[in-house]
């Protein structure tokens, strides 16, 4: 039987398939885990030998936490007047003048789907809080590892590239990030100059009801208000 190689990562005591393929090859071999605990190994490890794999263990932070990290502050600060400031808890993605606020207030959204997926992926819990003030916009997240929340596997997809439909009803705004297979809704209350997401989650296309009736209730919204156009999504 040909050797197999699959790459592990640890956080805190869990160990967990870095990508889609040593998760399958886990899944093939009879352990379908998308974690598993340090005092399991050796229980995993026998049925991994009788099956010719072998693990590659990486270093979370340096190989997986930190290089993202970084290349997503990297790109929020490629545009002049924008900064990034980044901890083990807390991330700050900031605008310092108004000149480029039009542009930081449309890339922001894309930010937090990116990090929510990210997070999602790696079973970290996290607060997103986006404020507004004198042409200059902020987003502000903390975070941790929650050993409460299983890592979710999905398929390779770049988030930051995916359209996200916002809809403002008063002080609900309700955002739809739209991937190949699923959808991602973040429900957000406004506050202050900003918005405050209270809720997210996920679900397939196939899990989605009839929208035909929802779209015809908001294609006659404009009927009741002709200058809807003009109101546009922050």
């Amino acid at each position: 039987m040909k050797n197999q190689v699959i790459v592990l990562t640890k956080v805190r005591q869990w160990y967990l398939p870095v990508d889609v393929e040593s998760y399958n090859t886990l899944k093939n071999a009879g352990i379908p885990l998308i974690r598993i605990h340090e005092n399991f190994i050796p229980t995993i490890g026998l049925l991994t030998k009788k099956h010719n794999i072998k693990a590659r263990l990486v270093d979370f932070n340096s190989t997986i936490l930190n290089p993202y990290l970084d290349e997503l502050g990297a790109r929020w600060q490629k545009r002049a007047h924008r900064k990034a400031t980044m901890n083990a808890s807390v991330l700050k993605f900031e605008t310092t003048h108004a000149s480029v606020y039009d542009s930081s207030k449309e890339a922001i959204p894309k930010l937090e789907a990116s990090l929510r997926r990210f997070f999602t992926r790696w079973g970290y819990s996290a607060t997103f809080e986006s404020s507004e003030s004198r042409g200059k916009c902020k987003l502000h997240v903390t975070y941790k590892y929650d050993s409460t929340k299983m890592p979710i596997i999905h398929l390779v997809e770049d988030a930051t590239s995916l359209p996200v439909i916002k809809l403002e009803l008063g002080f609900v705004r309700l955002s739809l990030t739209m991937g190949e297979k699923d959808v991602e809704i973040n429900v957000s209350l406004a506050a202050g100059g900003g918005w405050n997401s209270i809720h997210t989650s996920r679900c397939l296309y196939s899990q989605v009801s009839d929208v035909r009736p929802f779209i015809t209730s908001l294609m006659n919204i404009p009927n009741k208000d002709p200058h809807n156009s003009e109101n546009k999504a922050k």
